[in-house]
């Protein structure tokens, strides 16, 4: 059972506990719904609505926005974590407490080349193929995934199974008989701090520059990244997406389910792409675009009758 004082050091200083500290007792986490006496859990709303839901919670831990108006009859029975960003404190203390921490060390059926290079605490699955490359400290690779030569990945990233990584890109030219030869693929993968990739996901090496995966990247299950691929700090890459050759993303960017970027193309920062796009263009900052072909989302309404 977790209290008070298991949590206390895993807020931030402007995090408030309000309420009878003695009911901080938890031993799991939950959702609203599912919650008993001894679970802790996060609203996200604020308002009546948030107020509701805390009040309806058999949880008497919750974590929810500083801005709600909470009376002595919630307070009586509940502690409440006010904070300006409940999802982040509420993941930081689930993760701190409940989500298991890596193994470490490598599996008997893994096979690893003799010119690999591991930092610290590294954990390599079973059945998975490290060639000679460089791999930093508190490094998860799952079960049969294959990372080929000439790959540099980061401190603290995490590849799910049978996701692979350098492998030859797709380039071809043609002959004088129209017969087709693979363009060489010799460059590497670079891969940043913190970053994590799903399982089945294939990222291939640059052809005469690398393939770049910047620091705290998240890319999830079944995307395709091709050759010479940049992806900025921070952003977000989901399932089914497949971003071709030499294009590249921009800062804290959010590339929604199966999209398709085509080659070359660059898209800025802060940028949101909608779930099914292709795209086409240069998507400058701070816009969202959606539809095939993309285009903004106030141009894209406007199309389907919805604007103004």
């Amino acid at each position: 059972m977790y209290h008070y004082e298991d949590i206390k050091t895993l807020v931030d200083k402007e995090t408030v506990f309000i309420g009878d500290l003695s009911n901080i007792e938890f031993d799991k986490a939950k959702n609203l719904n599912d919650a008993d006496e001894y679970s802790i859990v996060w609203v996200k709303n604020s308002g009546q609505d948030a107020y509701d839901k805390i009040s309806q919670t058999k949880a008497r831990v919750i974590i929810c926005k500083n801005n709600i108006d909470l009376d002595k009859k919630i307070l009586d029975r509940k502690c409440c974590v006010l904070t300006s960003n409940p999802k982040y404190i509420f993941t930081k203390i689930v993760n701190h407490l409940f989500v298991p921490k890596w193994e470490t060390g490598i599996h008997q059926t893994a096979i690893i080349d003799k010119e690999a290079k591991f930092g610290k605490n590294v954990y390599i699955g079973p059945y998975s193929v490290i060639e000679k490359c460089i791999l930093g400290d508190n490094c998860y690779i799952d079960s049969h995934c294959h990372i080929y030569n000439n790959v540099i990945i980061g401190n603290n990233v995490q590849i799910g199974s049978s996701t692979i990584i350098g492998g030859f890109g797709f380039g071809y030219s043609r002959d004088e008989n129209e017969k087709l030869h693979r363009f060489p693929h010799i460059g590497g993968v670079v891969i940043g701090d913190d970053v994590e990739i799903g399982s089945n996901t294939s990222i291939d090496c640059g052809s005469l520059s690398d393939t770049i995966i910047k620091n705290g990247v998240k890319i999830d299950n079944l995307v395709h990244i091709a050759h010479n691929v940049i992806i900025e700090k921070d952003s977000l890459i989901i399932a089914h997406s497949i971003l071709c050759g030499s294009c590249k993303i921009g800062e804290r960017t959010w590339i929604a389910p199966s999209v398709c970027v085509r080659n070359n193309v660059v898209i800025g920062n802060d940028v949101v792409v909608g779930m099914g796009a292709i795209v086409t263009k240069n998507i400058p900052d701070n816009e969202s675009w959606i539809g095939n072909p993309a285009k903004p989302l106030s141009e894209y309404l406007l199309s389907k009758g919805e604007g103004k």
